[in-house]
C-alpha cells in the first residue's frame, strides 16, 4: 500500500492576478490562506487572509498570516522552532510615473471610495500597472521580514559546546569556568 495522498490546501489559490483584473473588481479580491508557500520552508501551513483593493494609481493591501519555521541557533547551533506572524496594511504605487509626478493622495486614489492619508515620499514600492500582483510572494515577503536578525533558541541557550580538553586546559582567570576553545588563540596572545 502507498501513502495516502496529501490533503489538498484549504485556502484559496494564491496565483498571480492581473492588476487590470483587480481594477474591474469594485470590492477588491480576498484570499483565505491555508497552505505551504513554495518560497518558505515551514513546519505548518501558512494560515491567514489577504485582501487587495485597486484604488486607481495605488493598490491597497491588508493581510495577516502565521506559521512556524525551524531555525538554527547562532550560538549553540541547535535547531529550534520559531513562530512567524504578521498583520499589516500596505499601499503600493502602480507605476513609477505617479511617484515621479508627486501626485496628491486624492489623485492617487481616484478609483477608491475613501481617501487614504498618504505621504508620497513614504511609499517606496511600486508595481507596473500593466503587470500582476503575486499574493503568494507578498505573503512570503511579509513573513520573511519577521525572521529574527540573530537566531537564539532562548534565554536558556547552553552556548557553544566545550571540547573535553578545554575543561582541563582552558579555564578563566579564576580557574573555575572552561573557556570556549575558539578563544584559545587570544588566550595564548595574552600570556607573557
Amino acid at each position: 500500500m502507498g501513502r495516502p495522498p496529501a490533503p489538498a490546501p484549504q485556502g484559496d489559490d494564491l496565483r498571480p492576478v492581473s492588476l487590470q483584473e483587480l481594477k474591474l473588481q469594485a470590492e477588491g479580491r480576498r484570499w483565505r490562506i491555508d497552505q505551504a508557500l513554495s518560497e518558505l520552508d515551514s513546519l505548518t501551513p501558512v494560515r491567514g487572509s489577504l485582501s487587495a483593493l485597486h484604488r486607481g494609481n495605488a493598490l491597497e493591501l491588508e493581510g495577516e498570516a502565521s506559521t512556524i519555521v525551524t531555525l538554527c541557533c547562532d550560538r549553540c547551533l541547535q535547531h529550534f522552532n520559531h513562530p512567524l506572524a504578521f498583520q499589516t496594511r500596505e499601499v503600493l504605487w502602480l507605476g513609477e510615473e505617479a511617484r515621479a509626478q508627486g501626485l496628491e493622495p486624492d489623485l492617487v486614489l481616484e478609483g477608491g471610495q475613501g481617501v487614504l492619508d498618504l505621504d508620497p515620499d513614504a511609499l517606496c514600492e511600486s508595481l507596473d500597472p500593466r503587470g500582476e500582483f503575486d499574493p503568494e510572494h507578498w505573503v512570503f515577503e511579509q513573513l520573511h521580514l519577521q525572521l529574527p536578525v540573530v537566531n537564539r533558541c532562548g534565554a536558556d541557550c547552553p552556548g557553544p559546546r566545550l571540547s573535553p580538553g578545554a575543561a582541563a586546559s582552558g579555564a578563566d582567570a579564576e580557574g573555575d569556568t572552561p573557556i570556549d576553545p575558539r578563544w584559545a588563540a587570544l588566550q595564548r596572545l595574552q600570556q607573557p
